[in-house]
């Protein structure tokens, strides 16, 4: 009996999420936008910094990084020191 009500609901939730893709009315636009002249390549507006981890026997260093151009950035810095078990 519970199994034949949990079936009838998932029926009537499909049919019902069915329904209201084919109302829903789609007003699909093609956007284009306007390029200049001699912009074939995309640069990007932020420089790609992360972080790069190096162990030193016991302890931790961690190092900013340029990945956009190719350069360290600051000094490294102590992180803390990994816990022997």
């Amino acid at each position: 009996m519970k199994r034949h009500k949990i079936c009838k609901f998932a029926l009537a939730a499909a049919a019902c999420s069915m329904a209201l893709l084919t109302v829903t009315p789609h007003f699909g636009m093609q956007a284009s936008a306007a390029t200049p002249p001699g912009a074939e390549e995309i640069s990007p507006l932020a420089d790609v910094i992360s972080w790069v981890y190096e162990r030193r026997g016991d302890e931790i260093w961690k190092r900013l990084y340029n990945a956009t151009t190719n350069e360290w950035v600051g000094d490294w810095v102590f992180v803390g020191m990994v816990g022997k078990n």
